[in-house]
Parts: C-alpha cells; sequence; structure tokens
C-alpha cells in the first residue's frame, strides 16, 4: 500500500530512534512500553502480530458470506442501548452500507460503548456474519480505529502491551511503516542451511503487518519465525556445550556394584527402567557432567530408576539432593527409601519446610530429600555429586541452577510425570539427553476417567460406597481447603462424607505430622476415604486405592487430572476415575485416552506453549510469529541449522 503524502514528506525516521519521536508516546506511556521490550522505532516494527485469520472484504453484507469473518465498511447511523435480564447490558451499533444493506453490530455487557459511536462516523468491522430475520448481523465483531489501515483479507492480532491500548499500539506501527528510513534498517543474517527464508526487511515487514493476503503473510510470519526458532535454539546449544565441556566427578558402575544397587530396589525392574537405568549408570562414569531429562507416563516407575542412579553417587561416599515439589511427595520418598536402604551406610535426610536438619556435613554417603528448603544459602550440601529434580515443571530453571550450583559441577537428573510435548522439551531442555519410560510394570494398567455432571454428585457418593464395599479405598480431590465452606472445598466435602465413611482429611495447611499420621491410617486401612486437595497430587502410593473422584473437575489443567487418576490401579484390582463437573475441552481430552504423552500434545494445543509448565521462563511466551504447535517441522530444520553452525559464545 502507498504511504500517504503527508508521511512521504516528514523525515525519515531512525530505526533506533526512540518512540518518543513519535507523537502521543510520553515518559509514562514510554516506560509501560519498554516494560514489553518496545524502545526504538525498530522494535515497533518488530512487534509483529501474534495471530491472523482469512477474511473476506465486502462492500456490503452479502448472503453468501454468512458464517465466514468478513470486514465490512459503513457509516454508523444509530446507537441504541437496552438492559436485558440478570442486569445484562447491550449496546447494538447499527451500519449502513453504500453498496447495499446495512448490518448491526451487537456488544454485551460494554454500556459505555453507547457514547463511542456517533452517527456519521466511518468505520471498518471485522467479525462473523450472521443473518437474522432480515437484517444483518456481525457477531465477535472488532471495530478498527478510525483511519486504521487496512491489512487486505487478513485479520491480524497483537500482542497486548499493559496500559497501551491496541488501538494506539497499531496507529503507531503504521506511522513508523510510512516513515521508517527503510535503508537504514538491515536484519541480522540468518543461520546458514536457513537463507530460503530470508527477504529484505522492508518488504517482510510490510508483509507481516499489511499483507496483501494470507499467502503473503504466511510466507513473511515463516521467517521471523525462523529467526525466533534460531535465537532459542542458540541459547539451548550454548547450555548443551556449556555442559559438554564441564568435567564432573566420575561414578563408574561395575558389575559387583550393579549388583548391589538393584539388590536394594524391592522389585524387579522393567525392561524400559533397565535400559534407563543402564544409560544412567553410563553417564556418571563421565567424562562430562550428566544432563538427563527422564520423562515417563504415571505409573511407569520414575522413582525406582532415580534411585538406582543415586546409589551409584552413594556408594561412592558422595551426597545425592533428590528435589520433590511437595512436602507430602518429599516425606513419603524419605520413608520409603529409607526402608529400601536400611542397613545400610547411607544417610537418608528430611529437609522442608516443615522438618529442617541442624547441619548436613557429616562424613560417608548422604540422601537428602527436600522441597524448596533446599534452596536456602544457608543450607550446605557437602561433596554433591548428584541433584535429581523431580516434577522439574513445579520449579523454574533459575531455581534448579541454584540447587546445581551449591555443587562442584554435579551429574543432573531432571525427572517429569507430565510428559512433554515435543517442541516444549526441544528448547526447555534442549541442552539436557532425553530417556522416556513407557512400559508399565507388571500387573500396573491405565485407568480410564469418566466425566460425571455437577447435579450427579450422589452418583459419585454411590461409586465410593461401592469401591469401600470391595475393599478399595478411595481419593477424593478438591480444588481448594475452603475452610469458610466454600464450594468445592475440602473441609466442606469431608463433612458431607465423614458421617457415611471412615474419612481422612489432608491439605497443605496442616503440620507435617498430623498430614503424615493420616496418610498412614488411609494406607493401613484405618481410613477407606481421603479427602485432599493436589497435595495428593503426585506420589503418593497406595496400592489398595481404586477410585479417584475429582470434585469440580474443570478447575483443574490436563496434566493434574492425568496426575490425578495415576493416584489409583497401583495394586492387583484396576482403577477409576470421575472427573466431576461441567464437560470441558480439557476433560474431555483425558477421558479420551490414557497416554500421558500424547496428552501433553493435547495440552499444548489447548493452553498454548506460554502457559504450558510454567514456559514464560523458556522465552515461549515471548514467541508472537513462531506457533510450538504447527512447526515443528521447521523447529526441527533450524534445530539442524544452528547445530550444524554452532551456538554464538
Amino acid at each position: 500500500m502507498e504511504a500517504s503524502a503527508e508521511s512521504v514528506a516528514a523525515p525519515r525516521l531512525d530505526p533506533d530512534a526512540p518512540l518518543t519521536v513519535l507523537g502521543g508516546i510520553g515518559p509514562s506511556t514510554q516506560r509501560r512500553l519498554a516494560a514489553a521490550g518496545l524502545r526504538t522505532v525498530q522494535d515497533l516494527i518488530g512487534w509483529v502480530p501474534r495471530r491472523y485469520r482469512a477474511l473476506r472484504e465486502l462492500d456490503a453484507p452479502d448472503e453468501a458470506a454468512v458464517g465466514e469473518l468478513v470486514r465490512l465498511r459503513g457509516e454508523v447511523i444509530a446507537c441504541r442501548s437496552a438492559w436485558l435480564p440478570g442486569r445484562r447490558s447491550m449496546v447494538t451499533v447499527t451500519f449502513a452500507c453504500a453498496g447495499g444493506p446495512g448490518f448491526d453490530v451487537p456488544f454485551f455487557q460494554q454500556p459505555w460503548l453507547k457514547k463511542a459511536y456517533a452517527p456519521g462516523q466511518q468505520r471498518r468491522v471485522e467479525g462473523t456474519l450472521q443473518q437474522k430475520g432480515r437484517r444483518f448481523v456481525v457477531h465477535g465483531a472488532r471495530v478498527l480505529p478510525a483511519g486504521a489501515v487496512p491489512t487486505g483479507e487478513v485479520q491480524l492480532r497483537y500482542a497486548e502491551v499493559d496500559g497501551v491500548s491496541a488501538a494506539r499500539l497499531q496507529q503507531w506501527i503504521a506511522l513508523c511503516l510510512d516513515r521508517v528510513d527503510w535503508t537504514r534498517l538491515v536484519l541480522p543474517p540468518l543461520p546458514a542451511g536457513l537463507a530460503a527464508y530470508d527477504g529484505s526487511a522492508e518488504r517482510l515487514l510490510r508483509a507481516m503487518h499489511r499483507p496483501a493476503d494470507v499467502a503473503e503473510h504466511e510466507h513473511a510470519r515463516r521467517h521471523f519465525a525462523v529467526r525466533e526458532a534460531a535465537e532459542l535454539f542458540a541459547t539451548v546449544e550454548r547450555a548443551r556445550r556449556a555442559r559438554a565441556r564441564r568435567a564432573a566427578r566420575p561414578f563408574p558402575v561395575d558389575a559387583a556394584l550393579a549388583a548391589r544397587i538393584l539388590a536394594r530396589i524391592p522389585f524387579a525392574l522393567t525392561d524400559d527402567q533397565r535400559t534407563a537405568v543402564d544409560g544412567l549408570w553410563q553417564r556418571l562414569a563421565g567424562p562430562s557432567a550428566m544432563g538427563v531429562l527422564l520423562q515417563g507416563d504415571v505409573g511407569t516407575g520414575k522413582t525406582a530408576v532415580a534411585i538406582a542412579a543415586a546409589l551409584a553417587v552413594l556408594a561412592r561416599g558422595a551426597t545425592v539432593a533428590f528435589l520433590a515439589p511437595t512436602e507430602l511427595l518429599a516425606e513419603q520418598h524419605a520413608a520409603v527409601v529409607a526402608g529400601w536402604l536400611r542397613g545400610s551406610d547411607v544417610r537418608v535426610v528430611l529437609c522442608t519446610a516443615s522438618s529442617r536438619p541442624a547441619e548436613l556435613d557429616a562424613a560417608g554417603p548422604l540422601l537428602v530429600f527436600g522441597t524448596h528448603a533446599l534452596f536456602g544459602a544457608d543450607l550446605l550440601l557437602p561433596r554433591l555429586g548428584l541433584v535429581v529434580v523431580d516434577e522439574q515443571h513445579r520449579f523454574g530453571v533459575q531455581q534448579r541452577m541454584a540447587l546445581v550450583q551449591k555443587g562442584d559441577d554435579p551429574h543432573v537428573l531432571v525427572m517429569t510425570a507430565t510428559p512433554i510435548p515435543r517442541t516444549l522439551a526441544l528448547v526447555l531442555f534442549g541442552d539436557l539427553d532425553a530417556i522416556a519410560l513407557r512400559q508399565r510394570p507388571p500387573g500396573r494398567r491405565a485407568v480410564r476417567a469418566f466425566q460425571l455432571a455437577t447435579e450427579r454428585w450422589p452418583r459419585a457418593v454411590q461409586s465410593i460406597a461401592r469401591a469401600v464395599r470391595r475393599g478399595g479405598r478411595v481419593f477424593v480431590v478438591c480444588p481448594a481447603v475452603g475452610e469458610d465452606g466454600e464450594k468445592g472445598g475440602v473441609v466442606r466435602v469431608h463433612e458431607a462424607l465423614a458421617p457415611r465413611f471412615r474419612c481422612g482429611l489432608v491439605h497443605g495447611r496442616q503440620k507435617a505430622a498430623e498430614r503424615q499420621a493420616v496418610l498412614t491410617a488411609f494406607r493401613d486401612g484405618t481410613l477407606d476415604v481421603l479427602v485432599g486437595t493436589t497435595v495428593l497430587e503426585v506420589g503418593v502410593d497406595v496400592p489398595d486405592a481404586t477410585l479417584v473422584v475429582v470434585v469440580a473437575a474443570h478447575r483443574f489443567g490436563i496434566a493434574t487430572l492425568h496426575q490425578l487418576r495415576g493416584r489409583t490401579g497401583r495394586g492387583r484390582r484396576r482403577g477409576i476415575a470421575l472427573l466431576c463437573g461441567p464437560r470441558t475441552e480439557r476433560i474431555a481430552a483425558v477421558c479420551a485416552t490414557t497416554d500421558g504423552f500424547e496428552l501433553a500434545e493435547r495440552d499444548l494445543a489447548i493452553r498454548g506453549s506460554g502457559e504450558l509448565l510454567g514456559t514464560a521462563q523458556s522465552g515461549f511466551a515471548d514467541l508472537r510469529a513462531l506457533d510450538p504447535v504447527d512447526d515443528l517441522d521447521l523447529l526441527l530444520e533450524v534445530r539442524r541449522a544452528v547445530q550444524a553452525c554452532g551456538a554464538p559464545r
């Protein structure tokens, strides 16, 4: 599109000029833009749209376009407001079109808009065209700012900047596109092997912000997606090469030690587990620091694999730090593993906010299970040889590194029972070697999940009674403590179930001793039903549990629901999960499959990369052009190119 005569006459903008050269950007707006990384004219032009959709540009509504995304231009001829039942408001703006019939645009719960559309205004409207009787209606409408530059038959969506309206942001982007000195704006070269995606800065950026059609925009989007992927993989490659250069203390495992280690684990390992253990032992033998991501679906036995690796380090008199996401899980790990190691010279220590050892400098092998308390600067971990991080997605990268830095280049094993989508794993853990467990131990079967509508809660209570009659134990999981009677709270649900069942209560606000006493009673059969919050999500191992009932399941994510159902079916009998609440896309996904790896990909598609697994720390939340779901082939191509040319130091 041609620039306006006014913008041509205006002086060219230096790409490195501060944004205050644009009209309307004062100190306070400048601070808001800078917080989003927008400081210069070039930064603003590089603020490419996050999403786009094809649309049809029409002069007037057309029956043939009903149901499609359209852009219409019209003149405001009326604006009226009305109140609907339930104190809901609706503002309806009526537009007339020069080339045919007019259309209405309804806005719900935005009464202030009645003053925003005065008769006589010429505006462009984007939305889904529908027909109601003889009138056309545009639903989900977006009214473009007056004087906005249209973007061809493409609807663009930009990431929001806190405190800055989308309309103002796009006006400034349009101004920069018209006035920037393109001769001084040069994009850095792409890594070797990716030249096919290259092009001039002007052509590519204009295609991103003002594409003639979807094809032109998609071509430019892939260029900037390659740039974002290359930057991410350069960071990952630097970390991988840095780890490869670090010399860590070797912990070799010979045949005699291997036999001693396996004798300490009170069950036979699956073929998957044994392969994983052999791989970890090989890496622990050196020459560089081990860095491994151990992924395993619920019930595949990751903890046993981690302990087999830890025993190789402990056998040489070193220390192992085992970081768990909850006190409950740290307590259980410590109790179970202490039983496995009874009679050995290994000292097993628990370090949580509720149970903090006085000192950890005793000689001899030391296995420390803990939570965030392990990060404390005053806690010394002598002879630290291995760091095991369980449920990595509960911790930030900086937290993991803070624990690693307590030792002299210790080996690192990162575990997750929430399988990570391949695209996220490539970047979040691309510097680590990946090992996956898919095989369940003999007799351990996948647990099916079923959705139960909220009003059918009595049916869930009947299922609890049936499971108890048959000698099973039952978990009931709630989204909140709810001490004041909050709906869906454990206190309220426990009060409702306690008169009928031998019922215990557990949540994160209890003291560790109280919580442990309830769990022990549940494990040994003194209690039949355990009501709790998501402290029950991971690691609670009760072989007799056959049913888990999740209250208000729609308030949980896919990963949590998959973890919760894994609390059952750990013994000889099949487990079942009842997910109580309205049927959502997440609940439907969990009910459709028991494969955690498949669910991880589905979770990514539903939630997006920025939210899943707390990925803001990885840079995924900042992606605009790159789509981690659809661009896997592109990611793999860029990864190969970055690895081939080497990451900058």
